[in-house]
């Protein structure tokens, strides 16, 4: 053994060591669904009749939860963020802008009223885009439901189909399943 191979040999001890202690199995993962469910104090429905899979990695939009028809080409996707930041709107906007490629079509934002009633939420947005390749993978469209309260954070419900209509078809019945205690 070289004195450079001890050296890194004994530099590398404390590392491994510190890191077996960082990997405790009992703790919580402070980004999975539930925790973020819980930081941001929100229920979440399990849509029935869909099928759960397994999120797909992208640059454009991560999320946390997503479900699929079994027989139609529809999914849905829930992705929540923790922040306590005022600018919810950009946020939203840059999150359009990330999704659609670029494209920042007008968008609908609920009534003050109507979203505190209907999600518990301060303010929320929907608007409908063509989705770009990477967050869309082979979607067509969707239609993106946003949701936000102060102090607390945002959620995020994104509808995919290649039709309108199946969105509109297939997300009524689960159109409040993630939302503000």
């Amino acid at each position: 053994m070289t004195k450079q191979s001890f050296f890194l040999t004994l530099l590398s001890i404390p590392l491994s060591i510190s890191l077996s202690f960082a990997q405790d199995s009992t703790s919580v993962d402070p980004w999975s669904f539930e925790s973020l469910l819980d930081s941001t104090q929100m229920t979440f429905e399990v849509p029935e009749g869909l099928i759960e899979v397994a999120p797909i990695e992208n640059r454009q939009m991560n999320y946390e939860k997503a479900y699929k028809h079994p027989t139609e080409r529809f999914e849905v996707r829930y992705a929540i963020r923790s922040h306590d930041m005022g600018i919810y709107k950009s946020i939203f906007e840059m999150t359009v802008l990330n999704i659609s490629g670029g494209q920042l079509p007008e968008y609908t934002p609920f009534g003050s009223q109507a979203v505190k009633s209907e999600f518990g939420a301060d303010a929320g947005a929907t608007v409908m885009v063509q989705v770009g390749e990477e967050f869309g993978q082979d979607y067509k469209y969707c239609l993106f439901v946003y949701i936000h309260k102060t102090g607390l954070g945002d959620g995020y419900m994104f509808y995919l189909a290649d039709d309108n209509t199946i969105i509109s078809e297939h997300m009524d019945p689960i159109f409040h399943a993630l939302r503000f205690k």
